[in-house]
């Protein structure tokens, strides 16, 4: 398109810095930035919301925040960008900062800065903030939290170890929990090796995804962390009865403006065994120096 000579125009430089956004091609959007000032580009507060919001969600958070503090007009939308991506790469302290400047300067927050929040408070161990601002959200704002807004608040509970109020929280719930709600639960119970209460949640989880293996696939790893192997045979011959596989994960790196995914034992990149040769090397490395590898 550059070098056809052709000028985007607002709505789609914004779409293609959201697809970068979601796909995580920092490079790209870049480049998108660098067209914008190269060609002298009225940046917006469209455009200036979504370069701030892709640069957050690639982690680039000082160049976010650069583009941040030199726009014309914020809106909340650039707020929420800001916190969000403060929040979703581990300085939740930050974000809650931004977020006391943002009611400073007028702007009243709405159910998506929320969401921000509370994610805030999760990476940033700060249970009790999140509390109060779970229960700001109707009283002060009069936003009622939707099963978005339960789950981040559970995921909190889960991971400060507050199971017991976790729980409670889940069967006082005025919408009927999802398998979000419950996954976040048993990730808890992982975390903190109970057994019991992973039973429990799992329980749940097979009324609404009775053929999903990895449930019980993450049962299978608490029984084994508790040391209860008999259960762990147990857990693995009812995946095996399922019929069903676990789907395995998938991660994606960006190199030369190139996007490559990887899966579990993958064996489709043409330099496979040098990529491998690489991970073994290092693996060893790890062990020579100390470090010990965990299931």
């Amino acid at each position: 398109m550059e070098e056809a000579g052709l000028k985007p125009d607002d709505g789609m430089v914004v779409s293609i810095l959201g697809g970068c956004a979601e796909s995580g091609l920092l490079v790209l959007g870049k480049r998108v930035h660098q067209s914008i000032e190269s060609n002298r580009y009225r940046c917006n507060t469209y455009v200036c919301n979504a370069l701030v919001d892709m640069y957050a969600k690639c982690g680039s958070l000082n160049k976010a925040f650069s583009v941040f503090s030199v726009m014309e007009k914020r809106d909340l939308v650039s707020w929420n960008a800001m916190i969000h991506g403060l929040a979703m790469h581990g300085d939740g302290k930050k974000a809650l900062q931004l977020f006391s400047k943002m009611k400073q300067e007028g702007f009243d927050p709405d159910k998506v800065t929320f969401i921000g929040l509370l994610c805030a408070c999760t990476h940033g161990g700060y249970v009790n903030e999140g509390i109060r601002y779970f229960y700001s959200m109707e009283k002060d704002f009069g936003i009622v939290p939707e099963i978005e807004h339960y789950g981040c608040l559970i995921d909190l509970l889960g991971r400060g170890g507050r199971l017991k109020e976790a729980f409670r929280l889940v069967y006082g719930m005025p919408v009927k929990p999802n398998v979000i709600i419950w996954g976040a639960l048993l990730g808890a119970c992982r975390m903190h090796n109970d057994v019991e209460r992973a039973e429990e949640v799992l329980d749940q989880l097979v009324k609404l995804e009775p053929t999903d293996a990895g449930n019980l696939s993450m049962l299978s790893n608490i029984y084994a962390a508790a040391g209860d192997w008999g259960r762990v045979a147990n857990a693995r011959l009812r995946m095996k009865n399922t019929g069903e596989k676990k789907p395995s994960g998938a991660s994606m790196i960006e190199l030369n403006d190139e996007v490559y995914e990887f899966t579990v034992v993958d064996t489709s990149h043409p330099k496979s065994d040098k990529i491998y040769q690489m991970i073994d090397g290092l693996s060893k490395h790890l062990k020579k120096v100390g470090y010990v590898p965990r299931a």
